[in-house]
């Protein structure tokens, strides 16, 4: 099954690794994978400490929350994930409405754009009431790479890194 977390990825390439013959190929990967997570971690300091975000997986409001491996990707930058204030019984991935979203107003919003883009930023911008959110009004509604953020493989790296350097680059006003 797809990996839940960190660890689970850690533990399928460790798998992979056992099952082709390359146990020691695999070992070097995750110690590289580790270090480079430590390594943005400690390079970003506390660039996401008291914003909070909404990750949109597609556009009818399915989100992951920080139980799931992309959530503890933006957890590691210490941003906080709307997404939890969810209920529901969901997997990690609940379908959260746009009342819930306005409500909660995130300082950040991360919607997936690539090859199969449906959603763009401008989309986003547009929805009826998101203009009171404050991720849309300071113009922080961030497209990031669908291929790496649904891959919970070696490219989970290159994705905190992303997200990293979007956090680092946003306009937050003070107190908000």
């Amino acid at each position: 099954p797809a990996a839940a977390s960190l660890d689970d990825t850690y533990a399928q390439i460790a798998q992979l690794g056992a099952a082709t013959g390359n146990v020691d190929q695999a070992d070097e990967l995750i110690d590289d994978m580790q270090s480079r997570i430590d390594a943005i971690v400690a390079e970003s300091g506390d660039v996401g400490a008291g914003l909070s975000f909404y990750h949109e997986v597609e556009s009818t409001f399915y989100s992951a929350d920080s139980t799931t491996f992309i959530g503890q990707v933006y957890s590691l930058l210490g941003l906080r994930n709307i997404a939890d204030g969810d209920e529901s019984e969901s997997f990690g991935f609940p379908q959260l409405n746009a009342e819930f979203i306005i409500e909660s107003n995130p300082d950040l919003v991360f919607v997936p754009c690539g090859n199969f883009c449906t959603t763009t930023s401008a989309d986003v911008e547009a929805r009826p009431g998101w203009d009171a959110i404050a991720a849309v009004q300071n113009g922080n509604v961030i497209e990031m790479d669908e291929d790496i953020s649904s891959r919970w493989g070696p490219r989970i790296v290159d994705y905190l890194d992303a997200v990293a350097t979007a956090v680092a680059e946003v306009e937050v006003p003070v107190g908000g």
